[in-house]
């Protein structure tokens, strides 16, 4: 389950990608704090005195419950003359995405797969509607975010409606990491890791559907605590290796970036901040870092 778990969080913006007090740190490992448990939608005050700007916690996903905005977060949005993502879904990011997940060097997916995997890997995909020909040069790790994605039927996730809606809107658009950056926590993965993922995904696929819904229901419902037990029940069931990586490389090593990279856009002020909502919660978390740097952040929503 860590590949689905890895890709909502990174590329929510989940990939799942889910908040405290001052007294979280004295909080159990995985608490949002007390009183926190719901919320999706944070006010921040910068220590400098500056205009607030609002941190968003976002699922990756199509789902109505998720992309038909409540009202609060319709307000925060529309106030905001800036918006950051975790990456800026453009052209050129979409195109060095594709680049990224294929084989450059000559070898094909059915090189790198042991045969029995790799018939069994063809026969997910194309469940999934892809044909040998669109699959063949992508990497394993390619292979994994596709089939442990939900089923697309209108390519407007979230993260996608908030960009275009900044764009339309005429808002300056900023990202927090580079699409190089995010992908490099799974193209660096060892080949071996990489099947490792592989086979669990394919093992887990018929669970996927329930877990998406659970996801999906716990947001909606704005109950970051459940999103968060969800996610660390679904690495138990991996590689504790495996778990470990994702939760230093992919959540803990992230949030300090992003939030080093949000400080001069806090700063200013006016700034709608939207990140996966893994990336909120805990002792290394968004919040909690941001509130050692002194800044007011609290509920909105």
């Amino acid at each position: 389950m860590i590949a689905r778990i890895l890709h909502a969080g990174l590329l929510a913006g989940v990939t799942c990608a889910w908040v405290a007090p001052p007294a979280i740190a004295d909080a159990p490992a995985g608490s949002t704090g007390a009183g926190e448990t719901h919320g999706i939608l944070f006010e921040i005050r910068p220590p400098t005195g500056a205009p607030p700007s609002f941190l968003f916690g976002t699922i990756h996903s199509e789902d109505v419950r998720v992309v038909d905005l409540p009202a609060p977060v319709r307000e925060a949005f529309d106030a905001s003359p800036n918006v950051a993502l975790e990456v800026v879904p453009d052209a050129a990011a979409i195109i060095r995405a594709m680049i990224t997940m294929a084989f450059t060097d000559g070898r094909l997916l059915r090189d790198v797969l042991p045969a029995d995997l790799y018939l069994e890997t063809a026969a997910a995909l194309g469940d999934i509607g892809m044909p040998e020909e669109a699959f063949k040069d992508l990497k394993p790790w390619a292979v994994v975010t596709l089939l442990s994605s939900p089923p697309s039927e209108t390519g407007e996730f979230l993260d996608m409606l908030l960009y275009r809606r900044a764009i339309a809107d005429g808002k300056r658009v900023e990202g927090l990491e580079t699409m190089t950056e995010q992908l490099a926590v799974f193209d660096a993965l060892p080949e071996t890791d990489q099947i490792t993922l592989l086979r669990e995904t394919l093992a887990s696929r018929e669970h996927l559907p329930r877990l998406f819904e659970a996801l999906i229901a716990a947001y909606a419902e704005r109950d970051v605590e459940a999103l968060q037990q969800l996610s660390e029940r679904h690495l138990a069931d991996t590689d504790p290796r495996l778990a470990a990586l994702f939760q230093t490389v992919v959540i803990d090593s992230r949030n300090h970036r992003m939030v080093e990279r949000m400080a001069p856009l806090l700063a200013e002020g006016g700034w709608f901040v939207a990140i996966g909502a893994l990336h909120l919660p805990g002792k290394q978390g968004v919040i909690e870092l941001l509130r050692r740097l002194d800044y007011q952040v609290t509920v909105a929503f």
